[in-house]
């Protein structure tokens, strides 16, 4: 991240917003001046007092925080990758749907904060730059009440009913039954803490501080996945996994509450509750507390669905090809959670023609960087799982895989659109479209679940994506003030001539994908060759130019000129 303790370099324009942070950060001492994220926005050239500034624009923040949160995605993948495989084997189908089932609850934390956390990023990124710490307290402390509340009540409504929840969803043989209860238990708790992190985690991702985000999110990914490995090693089973994961929440909580302390000064977590700081989050949580609910209803009630009508085994052959899809393409949240403060800043400042072009070029980026992994899963989804987990898992979820990799990046490329509109406080749109694609998941879930188990609950989960992302983004383009043609040009069209040679690669090269080694060798080649096309090819100079520029020994000016 740029340092921030030189105030002479911050560009100066016409706009008030802009005159106004500079007179907001004189008067903060030189110490809370340093903590600060300087944000600098590429003006009229005339205009701007460095000439090295101008690159460091919309471009290099960008770049710089979203190749922070890739490398710790990186790690975690690389990670989860390695560790999955031996802890299914240890535990087998069954008790590993536990394991899903208690971590699809424990998510399910993020609805019932009323969407706090969210609310909280976005207010907190404008009020940061402008040096006014005891507002955001006061909104913090709120946030941090009313979660504490909201959690308290689902724990209850978990651990009250249990025994119906386990009859309903833990069905499955006696190991199965001897261990519901205790899993109710802890998924209840994990539910609270997952409340928790959802307001404290929103605080680094507010001042953009992606290098302290990434590290916290690397250390206890590094808990969760190594964790149960170590434990089932030395001879525990079920039981000791979940106290693992919740062990990782409540180490992210702590982690969390102390490096957020160290970057917003006098921030307290005394909880204390003000009706007006609650209105305020209230006014732009409400319809994210919408939106929440409808797209857990995408995420989620698939494998409850499943867990309904199937065995628990059914879970855990629909929850792996899950979850490479959704590693596959979680590389969105490390594009939006940039964009969503990004934006917020600029729309609280009106720099409205750098919102157009922050929102095309990391509509663009994000497909670049998402759409290759989601063409491996396209072509190879019977090597990936036969080499990662088995035969077995490879002819259950062959077809899930394919299905889900095309359903989670068509909502990956609808991220940007949803912070953006987030940003600009129009936060009804994305929650009216989240209602329609929550109740086209729900009746497909309903109806092709029963007849076609995971198959139908991989497509149940596609159609919604078919149907809504492109009428959405559309919207959301519009309303910027882009043109439809601006965006699929812009965004789309070159990314998707890059994959069409991606894919031809791996459909003529892909009987030699019969060994591990084979198949990351493939992998690697098809993703070298896309990348070449989309660094030369796809990306502007100006790209190019703030990309490379964060490559210390690269002769810079040479590559960003090539193309």
């Amino acid at each position: 991240m740029p340092d921030a303790n030189a105030g002479e370099q911050l560009l100066c324009g016409e706009a008030k917003g802009i005159a106004s942070r500079e007179r907001s950060l004189e008067k903060l001492d030189r110490r809370t001046l340093m903590n600060l994220p300087q944000l600098q926005i590429a003006a009229t050239p005339a205009r701007v007092a460095d000439p090295s500034a101008g690159d460091r624009s919309v471009s290099g923040l960008f770049f710089s925080n979203t190749i922070l949160n890739y490398v710790g995605q990186g790690l975690i993948l690389i990670l989860t990758l390695a560790t999955t495989p031996y802890t299914v084997r240890r535990l087998g189908p069954e008790l590993f749907g536990i394991v899903a089932l208690v971590q699809v609850i424990a998510g399910f934390g993020s609805l019932l904060n009323l969407g706090i956390g969210r609310a909280l990023t976005k207010y907190v990124s404008e009020l940061y730059w402008k040096g006014e710490f005891q507002t955001i307290g006061q909104l913090f402390q709120t946030a941090w009440a009313t979660c504490l509340v909201a959690g308290l009540i689902g724990l209850i409504v978990l651990i009250v009913p249990r025994q119906l929840i386990g009859g309903l969803f833990f069905r499955g043989g006696p190991d199965v039954d001897a261990v519901a209860s205790f899993a109710i238990y802890l998924a209840a708790l994990g539910l609270f803490t997952t409340m928790l992190l959802e307001a404290i985690s929103s605080l680094p991702i507010a001042v953009q501080r992606f290098g302290v985000l990434n590290a916290i999110n690397v250390m206890v990914g590094a808990v969760r996945c190594l964790g149960p490995v170590a434990v089932l090693a030395c001879g525990y089973s079920i039981r000791a996994v979940l106290v693992v994961i919740l062990a990782s929440n409540l180490l992210a909580v702590g982690a969390f509450a102390f490096a957020s302390k160290s970057f917003i000064p006098g921030l307290s977590f005394v909880p204390r509750f003000s009706s007006s700081a609650f209105r305020r989050l209230l006014s732009l949580s409400l319809p994210l507390f919408l939106s929440a609910i409808f797209s857990l209803i995408v995420a989620k009630v698939d494998r409850l669905i499943l867990a309904y009508y199937l065995p628990l085994a059914a879970v855990t052959y629909y929850t792996l090809p899950s979850l490479i899809s959704d590693k596959a393409s979680a590389s969105a949240a490390n594009i939006t959670s940039v964009v969503f403060p990004f934006t917020s800043e600029l729309h609280s400042m009106g720099a409205h023609d750098k919102i157009h072009e922050l929102y095309l070029r990391s509509t663009k980026i994000l497909t670049l960087i998402t759409l290759p992994f989601t063409v491996i899963l396209l072509s190879l989804p019977g090597p990936i799982l036969q080499l990662w987990l088995g035969s077995e898992y490879a002819e259950q979820g062959a077809v899930v895989l394919r299905a889900l990799g095309a359903a989670t990046f068509l909502s990956a490329i609808s991220g940007v659109a949803t912070v953006t509109s987030l940003g600009v406080g129009q936060a009804w749109v994305p929650a009216i479209f989240a209602f329609s694609s929550s109740g086209v998941t729900l009746l497909a879930n309903l109806v092709l679940v029963p007849a076609y188990g995971i198959n139908g609950a991989a497509f149940a989960a596609l159609v919604p994506q078919m149907l809504v992302v492109p009428l959405f983004v559309f919207t959301i383009t519009r309303m910027i003030g882009a043109s439809h043609w601006e965006l699929v040009s812009h965004g789309f069209l070159r990314p998707l001539i890059c994959a069409t040679v991606q894919l031809a690669m791996l459909f003529y090269f892909r009987p030699y994908a019969n060994s591990l080694g084979n198949l990351a060798i493939l992998c690697i080649v098809s993703l070298c060759t896309y990348g070449a096309l989309s660094l030369f090819w796809a990306t502007t100079q100006q790209e190019r130019a703030a990309l490379l520029r964060l490559l210390p020994s690269v002769d810079r000016l040479k590559f960003a000129r090539l193309g």
